[in-house]
């Protein structure tokens, strides 16, 4: 019996802002280097990407995997929010986006280890 392993990257803009590219090219690439392996040990991978509009702003730049935030898989409250400097180009405005830290380093974007990390322990 395969085990479906969902996982959604959510972002405002992937063009402008440097977070949302990061994040999704991280979360693509460990997932295109998981997912074979997954798949041997019965793990089924499916992967989507959800644009928000900007009154979701807050939940930009944001993975869920099986619906549970990847900050709560890693075990800590990791998340803050802080500038964000290409969404505020966008909405022409200030706005903070979310940034992560993850084994005491600060990151504004969901770095490849802590998304291996997460989709280690929900499987």
């Amino acid at each position: 019996m395969t085990k479906k392993l969902h996982i959604e990257f959510r972002y405002f803009d992937r063009k402008t802002c440097s977070r949302c590219k990061a994040t999704d090219k991280n979360v693509e690439k460990t997932v295109q280097e998981l997912r074979k392996a997954l798949q041997e040990s019965g793990v089924s991978v499916i992967f989507k990407a959800t644009k928000l509009p900007a009154k979701k702003l807050a939940q930009s730049n944001s993975i869920l995997i099986n619906g549970e935030d990847i900050e709560n898989l890693v075990g800590k409250k990791s998340m803050r929010s802080t500038a964000c400097f290409g969404c505020s180009k966008l909405v022409r405005g200030s706005c903070v986006c979310r940034a992560y830290t993850y084994r005491g380093k600060r990151y504004r974007y969901v770095p490849k280890a802590m998304i291996r990390e997460a989709i280690r322990r929900a499987t």
